[in-house]
């Protein structure tokens, strides 16, 4: 059988549970899309083990999720912030250094391009984090319209010189705090500081994609050992499981948080899909678009939309039903006494929190008032009801300093 070599992360084996299916065997029997996704050219499982058990690690002690393949772009020089206020919807050149920052930015009519986290190290120092699109030409392609130079601004990609491990659920401070990283509890949302642990720098960042207390932990790949030997310690110390965790349980974790994701919720330039391009404000993240500010690439088409109204709301859903929902599928409500479609499912899990299946929902803006509404499951009307906003909303997420939770 013949099939595509896929990279392996730092992390898979120390992840992996499976202890009778290795990384050979999962890549060579194992079904893409069923056992496991390709981002950006790494293998990401579904679990390492048991997906349950995984998500209840993030949501009641301190689940781990192996972000080293995200894709990674240096932006480095004087030009630096001065071209980034100009490609992405609101300016970052004005925002305090050693800080993680939430950015979305377009193509030239309005629709989102992608959305990431830009990391700001330095006035000259930035690092985009895009999931697995690489944009440096993109980003290029705006030096002669900008009058910057090549010795202005640098941009490298550079997914392989920096690994991490994302740390995530309400022990995740305790954690870090056994590991050596003193006073983690002290870092406020979308800080980012160095940590000197056992002689090597760990550069940590309080941010996650689960709607949970989590930090984000940044290193040269040569401390992947010592990194996995300080949680080892950790895990005999403390009595707590810190498992790794797949797509099944981050999938649950962020759509109770209604977050998006690229490709999911939006098409792009790797994911395209007539008809499923949509805005910043389509897809919730007007609170990332200043019009008011500088001229930046799409700002027009924002502004016309603006203007004339968007064609697709964000909402998400929630349906006792345990069958799996393709994305895309139909959106039908009674209006004014008639079966109407009003709008597509974009994703969906199963949600062991709220033990239900939940997901976002593209609504055309002119029923987001609709509450109830029914998909076709196997021929089966299932019904939804539509809600707006998160699931999940957890005190200890952004309290600062962050509580040392002991078991």
């Amino acid at each position: 059988m013949k099939y595509k070599t896929m990279k392996q992360s730092p992390f898979f084996n120390f992840f992996n549970s499976h202890r009778e299916v290795t990384f050979h065997d999962l890549q060579k029997t194992g079904i893409e899309d069923t056992d496991y996704i390709r981002w950006n050219e790494f293998l990401l499982p579904l679990d390492y083990g048991d997906s349950e058990a995984e998500y209840w690690a993030i949501r009641r002690e301190c689940g781990l999720f192996d972000v080293s393949p995200i894709r990674k772009i240096a932006i480095k020089g004087k030009s630096a912030g001065y071209l980034l206020d100009h490609v992405l919807t609101r300016s970052v050149s004005n925002s305090p250094a050693m800080r993680g920052i939430y950015v979305a930015y377009c193509n030239e009519d309005g629709s989102m391009k992608d959305d990431s986290i830009l990391y700001k190290y330095a006035e000259d120092d930035y690092l985009l984090m895009p999931s697995d699109i690489d944009h440096s030409e993109h980003l290029r392609s705006f030096f002669d319209q900008l009058d910057i130079n090549n010795d202005e601004v640098h941009i490298a990609e550079c997914t392989d010189s920096l690994s991490g491990v994302a740390f995530q659920g309400p022990l995740s401070a305790f954690v870090l705090s056994s590991m050596g990283f003193e006073t983690i509890e002290e870092l406020a949302p979308f800080e980012v500081r160095d940590y000197e642990v056992s002689q090597s720098v760990f550069r940590v960042a309080r941010m996650g994609f689960t709607a949970d207390l989590g930090y984000e932990v940044w290193f040269d790949p040569a401390d992947t050992s010592l990194l996995q030997e300080l949680i080892k310690q950790t895990r005999k110390a403390t009595d707590l499981t810190i498992p790794g965790y797949g797509l099944t349980a981050l999938e649950a974790c962020r759509l109770e948080g209604a977050f998006i994701v690229a490709g999911w919720d939006f098409a792009t330039e790797v994911d395209p899909e007539p008809g499923f391009n949509r805005s910043p404000f389509e897809v919730g993240l007007g609170w990332l678009v200043n019009l008011d500010g500088e001229k930046f690439f799409g700002k027009k088409a924002l502004l016309a939309e603006q203007k004339d109204g968007q064609k697709f709301t964000l909402r998400q859903f929630k349906t006792d039903s345990r069958s799996q929902i393709p994305d895309r599928t139909v959106v039908y409500s009674l209006i004014d006494g008639q079966k109407r479609s009003i709008g597509l499912v974009n994703c969906s899990a199963w949600s062991w929190g709220e033990n239900q299946t939940i997901g976002n929902l593209s609504i055309h803006t002119e029923y987001i008032e609709c509450a109830s509404a029914w998909i076709i499951i196997d021929e089966h009307q299932t019904p939804i009801e539509i809600v707006r906003g998160s699931f999940v909303n957890f005190t200890h997420r952004n309290k600062t300093p962050a509580v040392l939770l002991a078991k």
